[in-house]
Protein backbone atom coordinates (compact mmCIF):
# COMPACT_ATOMS: atom_id res chain seq x y z
CA UNK A 1 0.00 0.00 0.00
CA UNK A 2 1.38 3.49 -0.94
CA UNK A 3 2.32 5.68 1.81
CA UNK A 4 1.08 9.30 1.18
CA UNK A 5 3.19 11.70 2.73
CA UNK A 6 2.57 15.69 2.65
CA UNK A 7 5.43 18.42 3.09
CA UNK A 8 4.41 21.56 3.97
CA UNK A 9 7.32 23.82 2.43
CA UNK A 10 9.90 24.13 0.16
CA UNK A 11 13.31 24.75 1.49
CA UNK A 12 16.65 23.32 2.62
CA UNK A 13 15.45 21.47 5.00
CA UNK A 14 12.17 20.16 2.90
CA UNK A 15 14.31 19.14 -0.27
CA UNK A 16 16.82 17.55 1.93
CA UNK A 17 14.07 15.32 3.49
CA UNK A 18 12.41 14.27 0.61
CA UNK A 19 15.87 13.78 -1.32
CA UNK A 20 16.10 11.26 1.50
CA UNK A 21 12.59 10.03 1.08
CA UNK A 22 12.99 9.09 -2.13
CA UNK A 23 16.88 7.54 -1.84
CA UNK A 24 15.25 4.27 -1.92
CA UNK A 25 12.73 2.09 -3.92
CA UNK A 26 9.87 2.43 -0.95
CA UNK A 27 6.34 2.47 -1.99
CA UNK A 28 6.03 6.30 -1.16
CA UNK A 29 3.91 9.37 -2.73
CA UNK A 30 5.52 12.38 -1.40
CA UNK A 31 3.31 15.75 -2.44
CA UNK A 32 5.27 19.02 -1.49
CA UNK A 33 3.40 22.36 -1.18
CA UNK A 34 5.97 24.71 -2.59
CA UNK A 35 4.00 27.65 -2.10
CA UNK A 36 6.90 30.50 -3.22
CA UNK A 37 7.77 28.21 -6.58
CA UNK A 38 9.46 25.14 -7.86
CA UNK A 39 12.64 25.94 -6.81
CA UNK A 40 14.94 25.57 -3.20
CA UNK A 41 17.39 27.52 -2.29
CA UNK A 42 19.40 27.34 0.74
CA UNK A 43 19.16 30.81 2.73
CA UNK A 44 22.80 30.64 3.73
CA UNK A 45 24.19 31.37 -0.03
CA UNK A 46 22.29 34.01 -0.64
CA UNK A 47 24.20 36.77 0.82
CA UNK A 48 27.55 34.91 -1.43
CA UNK A 49 25.69 35.36 -4.81
CA UNK A 50 24.52 38.24 -3.97
CA UNK A 51 28.26 39.62 -3.37
CA UNK A 52 29.50 37.69 -6.74
CA UNK A 53 26.47 39.24 -8.96
CA UNK A 54 24.74 36.21 -9.93
CA UNK A 55 21.71 34.35 -9.39
CA UNK A 56 20.98 32.50 -6.75
CA UNK A 57 21.33 28.99 -7.80
CA UNK A 58 18.24 26.64 -6.43
CA UNK A 59 18.92 22.89 -5.01
CA UNK A 60 18.17 20.09 -6.63
CA UNK A 61 14.77 18.71 -7.41
CA UNK A 62 14.70 15.11 -7.70
CA UNK A 63 13.31 13.32 -10.71
CA UNK A 64 11.31 10.94 -9.54
CA UNK A 65 7.67 9.82 -10.24
CA UNK A 66 6.53 9.67 -7.30
CA UNK A 67 7.19 13.41 -6.38
CA UNK A 68 4.64 16.24 -6.77
CA UNK A 69 5.12 19.61 -6.32
CA UNK A 70 2.35 21.40 -5.56
CA UNK A 71 3.79 25.17 -6.97
CA UNK A 72 2.24 28.10 -6.02
CA UNK A 73 -0.58 26.55 -3.62
CA UNK A 74 -0.21 27.33 -0.08
CA UNK A 75 -1.90 25.06 2.41
CA UNK A 76 -4.17 26.77 4.57
CA UNK A 77 -5.22 24.53 6.90
CA UNK A 78 -4.53 21.19 8.62
CA UNK A 79 -7.77 18.79 9.06
CA UNK A 80 -5.90 16.17 11.86
CA UNK A 81 -9.31 14.16 12.46
CA UNK A 82 -9.40 13.48 9.01
CA UNK A 83 -5.93 13.79 7.93
CA UNK A 84 -5.98 16.18 5.29
CA UNK A 85 -4.28 19.59 3.90
CA UNK A 86 -6.14 22.70 3.06
CA UNK A 87 -4.55 24.41 0.14
CA UNK A 88 -5.22 28.18 -1.02
CA UNK A 89 -6.70 25.89 -4.61
CA UNK A 90 -9.46 24.95 -2.54
CA UNK A 91 -7.93 21.47 -2.76
CA UNK A 92 -7.78 18.50 -0.25
CA UNK A 93 -4.47 16.33 0.11
CA UNK A 94 -5.15 13.30 2.45
CA UNK A 95 -1.87 11.84 4.14
CA UNK A 96 -0.65 9.38 6.32
CA UNK A 97 2.24 11.63 7.59
CA UNK A 98 2.62 15.34 7.60
CA UNK A 99 6.10 16.98 7.86
CA UNK A 100 5.63 20.54 8.62
CA UNK A 101 9.10 22.43 7.05
CA UNK A 102 7.56 26.30 7.23
CA UNK A 103 10.84 27.57 8.20
CA UNK A 104 10.92 31.27 9.27
CA UNK A 105 8.87 34.97 8.74
CA UNK A 106 11.37 37.90 8.54
CA UNK A 107 10.53 40.11 11.97
CA UNK A 108 10.75 44.11 10.94
CA UNK A 109 11.51 46.48 13.76
CA UNK A 110 9.18 48.80 14.89
CA UNK A 111 10.42 51.87 12.88
CA UNK A 112 8.39 54.60 12.38
CA UNK A 113 7.59 55.54 8.08
CA UNK A 114 9.14 51.84 7.37
CA UNK A 115 5.82 51.19 5.33
CA UNK A 116 4.33 53.09 2.80
CA UNK A 117 1.92 55.46 4.49
CA UNK A 118 3.90 56.15 7.65
CA UNK A 119 3.27 52.85 9.05
CA UNK A 120 5.85 51.11 11.45
CA UNK A 121 7.02 47.87 11.58
CA UNK A 122 5.06 44.19 11.87
CA UNK A 123 5.89 40.80 11.52
CA UNK A 124 5.10 40.96 7.41
CA UNK A 125 7.62 42.35 4.95
CA UNK A 126 4.43 43.78 2.67
CA UNK A 127 3.83 47.50 1.69
CA UNK A 128 7.20 48.41 2.67
CA UNK A 129 8.44 51.68 1.98
CA UNK A 130 9.99 52.11 -1.73
CA UNK A 131 13.50 51.34 -1.69
CA UNK A 132 13.10 49.62 1.73
CA UNK A 133 13.61 46.12 1.49
CA UNK A 134 14.18 42.91 3.38
CA UNK A 135 17.05 40.11 3.04
CA UNK A 136 15.06 36.78 3.63
CA UNK A 137 13.85 34.72 0.48
CA UNK A 138 15.72 34.01 -2.64
CA UNK A 139 13.24 36.69 -3.96
CA UNK A 140 14.31 39.23 -1.61
CA UNK A 141 17.81 38.75 -3.15
CA UNK A 142 16.94 39.00 -6.72
CA UNK A 143 15.20 42.41 -5.85
CA UNK A 144 17.80 43.62 -3.44
CA UNK A 145 20.67 43.00 -6.20
CA UNK A 146 18.45 45.06 -9.27
CA UNK A 147 18.07 48.06 -6.91
CA UNK A 148 21.77 47.96 -5.57
CA UNK A 149 22.56 48.48 -9.06
CA UNK A 150 21.81 51.69 -9.00
CA UNK A 151 21.88 53.20 -5.55
CA UNK A 152 24.20 55.47 -4.13
CA UNK A 153 24.15 54.86 -0.15
CA UNK A 154 22.65 51.81 1.31
CA UNK A 155 22.18 51.02 5.06
CA UNK A 156 21.59 47.50 6.67
CA UNK A 157 19.47 47.65 9.57
CA UNK A 158 20.54 44.87 12.09
CA UNK A 159 24.03 42.99 13.21
CA UNK A 160 23.09 39.26 13.15
CA UNK A 161 25.33 37.53 10.77
CA UNK A 162 22.78 38.09 7.90
CA UNK A 163 22.87 41.41 8.10
CA UNK A 164 26.87 41.54 8.39
CA UNK A 165 27.49 39.35 5.33
CA UNK A 166 24.46 41.61 3.32
CA UNK A 167 26.69 44.64 4.36
CA UNK A 168 29.65 42.98 2.71
CA UNK A 169 28.07 42.01 -0.11
CA UNK A 170 26.26 45.49 -0.74
CA UNK A 171 30.03 46.91 -1.09
CA UNK A 172 31.68 44.25 -3.12
CA UNK A 173 28.64 43.87 -5.69
CA UNK A 174 30.41 46.83 -8.29
CA UNK A 175 33.99 45.39 -7.29
CA UNK A 176 34.27 43.73 -10.62
CA UNK A 177 32.89 46.84 -12.86
CA UNK A 178 36.12 49.69 -13.10
CA UNK A 179 34.02 52.37 -14.15
CA UNK A 180 31.97 52.15 -10.97
CA UNK A 181 32.59 52.97 -7.13
CA UNK A 182 31.86 50.42 -4.77
CA UNK A 183 28.40 51.51 -3.13
CA UNK A 184 29.09 53.05 0.15
CA UNK A 185 27.58 50.92 3.48
CA UNK A 186 26.51 51.77 6.47
CA UNK A 187 25.68 49.36 8.97
CA UNK A 188 22.85 50.15 12.15
CA UNK A 189 23.45 47.20 15.00
CA UNK A 190 19.79 47.29 16.38
CA UNK A 191 21.25 45.16 19.53
CA UNK A 192 23.51 45.74 22.23
CA UNK A 193 27.17 43.65 20.97
CA UNK A 194 27.44 40.46 22.60
CA UNK A 195 30.32 37.86 21.66
CA UNK A 196 27.85 35.59 20.16
CA UNK A 197 25.54 37.59 18.26
CA UNK A 198 28.65 40.20 16.76
CA UNK A 199 31.95 38.82 17.20
CA UNK A 200 34.42 42.12 17.25
CA UNK A 201 36.46 40.20 14.84
CA UNK A 202 33.60 40.39 12.27
CA UNK A 203 32.91 44.24 13.12
CA UNK A 204 37.00 44.63 12.41
CA UNK A 205 36.93 42.88 9.00
CA UNK A 206 33.94 44.72 7.93
CA UNK A 207 35.60 48.15 8.68
CA UNK A 208 38.66 47.01 7.27
CA UNK A 209 36.30 46.34 3.99
CA UNK A 210 35.05 49.84 3.91
CA UNK A 211 31.70 49.41 5.34
CA UNK A 212 30.59 51.63 8.27
CA UNK A 213 29.30 50.04 11.04
CA UNK A 214 27.19 51.40 14.32
CA UNK A 215 27.03 49.44 17.33
CA UNK A 216 24.54 49.33 20.25
CA UNK A 217 22.18 51.79 18.09
CA UNK A 218 19.10 52.14 16.83
CA UNK A 219 16.85 53.17 13.64
CA UNK A 220 14.24 55.96 15.27
CA UNK A 221 13.07 56.88 11.76
CA UNK A 222 12.77 56.49 7.99
CA UNK A 223 12.05 59.16 6.18
CA UNK A 224 9.85 59.33 2.41
CA UNK A 225 11.26 61.77 -0.04
CA UNK A 226 9.45 64.03 -2.47
CA UNK A 227 9.27 61.21 -4.67
CA UNK A 228 7.16 58.85 -2.07
CA UNK A 229 11.00 56.79 -2.44
CA UNK A 230 13.41 56.43 0.86
CA UNK A 231 15.39 59.38 1.45
CA UNK A 232 17.01 59.20 4.70
CA UNK A 233 17.11 57.37 8.53
CA UNK A 234 17.18 59.11 11.56
CA UNK A 235 19.32 56.96 14.59
CA UNK A 236 18.01 57.36 17.98
CA UNK A 237 20.86 59.72 18.84
CA UNK A 238 19.48 62.14 16.57
CA UNK A 239 22.12 60.89 13.37
CA UNK A 240 20.64 61.49 10.36
CA UNK A 241 21.79 59.40 7.40
CA UNK A 242 20.64 59.75 3.72
CA UNK A 243 19.97 56.93 1.89
CA UNK A 244 18.14 55.74 -1.18
CA UNK A 245 18.32 51.46 0.05
CA UNK A 246 18.17 49.98 3.17
CA UNK A 247 18.14 46.33 4.26
CA UNK A 248 16.55 45.05 7.03
CA UNK A 249 17.99 42.06 7.92
CA UNK A 250 16.80 42.63 12.05
CA UNK A 251 16.06 38.60 12.49
CA UNK A 252 13.34 35.84 11.94
CA UNK A 253 10.85 34.67 14.01
CA UNK A 254 9.52 30.39 13.43
CA UNK A 255 6.45 30.20 10.81
CA UNK A 256 4.09 28.21 13.26
CA UNK A 257 0.86 29.61 12.22
CA UNK A 258 -0.53 26.64 10.31
CA UNK A 259 0.62 24.42 13.33
CA UNK A 260 -1.60 26.93 15.77
CA UNK A 261 -4.30 26.58 14.12
CA UNK A 262 -4.53 23.05 13.47
CA UNK A 263 -4.19 22.96 17.73
CA UNK A 264 -0.28 21.77 17.92
CA UNK A 265 2.13 22.53 20.57
CA UNK A 266 3.56 25.70 19.62
CA UNK A 267 6.34 27.27 22.34
CA UNK A 268 9.06 28.85 19.99
CA UNK A 269 8.57 26.74 17.49
CA UNK A 270 6.20 23.49 16.80
CA UNK A 271 7.24 21.14 19.72
CA UNK A 272 8.59 17.47 18.73
CA UNK A 273 10.06 14.93 20.21
CA UNK A 274 13.19 13.10 19.41
CA UNK A 275 11.51 11.12 16.65
CA UNK A 276 11.03 14.66 15.34
CA UNK A 277 7.37 13.86 15.54
CA UNK A 278 4.90 16.67 17.47
CA UNK A 279 4.07 15.86 20.74
CA UNK A 280 -0.05 16.24 19.94
CA UNK A 281 0.10 13.93 16.99
CA UNK A 282 1.56 11.47 15.59
CA UNK A 283 0.85 11.32 12.35
CA UNK A 284 2.48 14.75 12.56
CA UNK A 285 6.44 15.95 12.02
CA UNK A 286 8.54 19.13 12.10
CA UNK A 287 11.91 19.86 11.26
CA UNK A 288 14.17 22.42 10.24
CA UNK A 289 13.91 26.39 11.66
CA UNK A 290 10.37 25.85 12.65
CA UNK A 291 10.38 22.95 15.03
CA UNK A 292 11.61 23.26 18.25
CA UNK A 293 13.65 20.40 19.49
CA UNK A 294 14.41 20.55 23.85
CA UNK A 295 13.73 23.44 23.96
CA UNK A 296 16.50 24.35 21.21
CA UNK A 297 15.41 26.24 17.70
CA UNK A 298 18.25 26.03 15.11
CA UNK A 299 18.21 26.92 11.45
CA UNK A 300 21.79 26.00 11.39
CA UNK A 301 22.80 23.86 7.99
CA UNK A 302 24.13 20.95 10.15
CA UNK A 303 20.86 20.89 12.16
CA UNK A 304 18.40 21.12 9.40
CA UNK A 305 20.60 17.95 7.91
CA UNK A 306 20.97 15.85 10.72
CA UNK A 307 17.11 16.54 10.97
CA UNK A 308 16.29 15.50 7.56
CA UNK A 309 18.16 12.41 7.35
CA UNK A 310 16.55 10.92 10.83
CA UNK A 311 13.07 11.97 9.25
CA UNK A 312 13.39 10.03 6.11
CA UNK A 313 14.78 7.18 7.31
CA UNK A 314 11.90 6.85 9.60
CA UNK A 315 9.11 7.68 7.72
CA UNK A 316 10.31 5.93 4.55
CA UNK A 317 10.50 3.05 6.39
CA UNK A 318 13.96 1.99 6.13
CA UNK A 319 15.12 2.34 9.95
CA UNK A 320 12.20 3.17 12.12
CA UNK A 321 14.07 3.45 14.95
CA UNK A 322 16.36 6.43 14.35
CA UNK A 323 15.82 9.09 16.89
CA UNK A 324 17.41 12.77 17.13
CA UNK A 325 18.89 13.68 20.02
CA UNK A 326 20.58 17.27 18.96
CA UNK A 327 23.80 18.10 16.71
CA UNK A 328 27.12 16.94 18.51
CA UNK A 329 24.91 15.63 21.24
CA UNK A 330 27.37 13.23 23.57
CA UNK A 331 26.89 10.03 24.62
CA UNK A 332 27.19 9.60 28.19
CA UNK A 333 30.92 7.55 27.71
CA UNK A 334 31.91 10.49 25.79
CA UNK A 335 30.86 13.31 28.18
CA UNK A 336 32.59 11.48 31.01
CA UNK A 337 35.54 10.92 28.99
CA UNK A 338 36.08 14.67 28.11
CA UNK A 339 35.46 15.83 31.56
CA UNK A 340 38.33 13.56 33.16
CA UNK A 341 40.46 15.17 29.59
CA UNK A 342 39.73 18.48 31.37
CA UNK A 343 40.28 17.69 34.70
CA UNK A 344 43.44 16.35 33.57
CA UNK A 345 44.25 19.87 31.46
CA UNK A 346 43.59 21.52 35.04
CA UNK A 347 45.77 19.56 36.87
CA UNK A 348 48.69 19.95 34.52
CA UNK A 349 48.21 23.75 34.63
CA UNK A 350 48.38 23.74 38.01
CA UNK A 351 51.82 21.60 38.30
CA UNK A 352 53.17 24.14 35.86
CA UNK A 353 51.95 27.46 38.04
CA UNK A 354 53.36 25.92 41.06
CA UNK A 355 56.93 24.43 39.41
CA UNK A 356 56.93 28.00 38.10
CA UNK A 357 56.75 29.53 41.74
CA UNK A 358 58.99 27.24 43.21
CA UNK A 359 61.78 28.41 40.78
Amino acid sequence: MTRKIVVVGWGLAAQRLVTGLLAGDQDLAVTVYAADGPDAYDRDALPDALAAGTAPAPLAVPDDARLRLRVGVRATAVDRMHRVVHGTDHQVQPYDALVLATGTNPVLPPIRGLRAGGGGGGAAAEDLLPGVLPAHSAADFRALATAARDASRAVVIGGSATGLRVAAALHALRSADPDRPPLPVELIDQMPATPEITPADAYFELRQAGVVAYQDCRVRSVEEGPDGSLAALTLADGYRLTADLAVVTCGTAPNVALAWTAGLAVARGIVVDDTLRSVSDPAVYALGACAEHRRVLSAARDVVEAQAEVLAERLSGRDRTRTYRGVGAATGAQARARAMAHAGDVVAEAERVLKAAVA
